[in-house]
């Protein structure tokens, strides 16, 4: 009798360390989607580099009333300063306007190639952009943003570059100029 009590709780046992092992093995193998998944909420302001507006040189250029420009440069202070959780309908505008300076011509002594390809490249980074705060938030969406800032910079730079060479070639001097 004691052999056959001794085996009952043996399988018993056996039968209840079998349970918790499997019940263990499924729970460590369970993420739920709050770890894996951040919020745009988790992502905290940062400022990005934004070039000085070219006053000067829009002026000596004859083109301080360009409204596309001005807007462009407007909506970018703008998203600079706002926090990432809401910048998807900002992206949205500064797209608009992208694309509307792409539409109509740009002045006669900025419409090279160089410019064009450079706005275009913009254009891009905003509809990346907008895609991120969409999409993989935490990971893209500010890598995202500072590369936006860097092209738009460097559109910038290369328009104000553009016209010192042009003065440099018709001078027949070299200069290091920034701005």
């Amino acid at each position: 009798m004691t052999t056959i009590l001794n085996r009952t709780v043996f399988l018993m046992l056996f039968f209840v360390f079998y349970i918790s092992c499997t019940n263990m093995q499924q729970q460590t193998g369970t993420v739920t989607p709050t770890l894996v998944e951040k919020s745009i909420d988790s992502i905290k302001k940062t400022d990005f580099n934004l070039i000085a507006y070219p006053e000067e040189f829009l002026k000596a250029n004859e083109l301080d009333e360009w409204e596309s420009f001005i807007s462009i440069y407007e909506s970018m202070t703008r998203l600079n300063e706002l926090n990432v959780e809401g910048i998807e309908v900002d992206l949205l505008a500064l797209s608009a306007r992208v694309k509307d300076m792409r539409k109509n011509p740009l002045p006669k002594n900025l419409n090279v190639p160089q410019i064009s390809s450079r706005l275009k490249v913009v254009d891009m980074q905003i509809q990346k952009s907008r895609y991120f705060t969409r999409h993989y938030k935490a990971d893209s969406l500010i890598p995202s943003l500072n590369l936006l800032y860097e092209y738009y910079n460097a559109f910038v730079s290369r328009m104000v570059s553009l016209q010192d060479e042009d003065q440099n070639f018709e001078t027949g001097t070299t200069s290091d100029s920034t701005f």
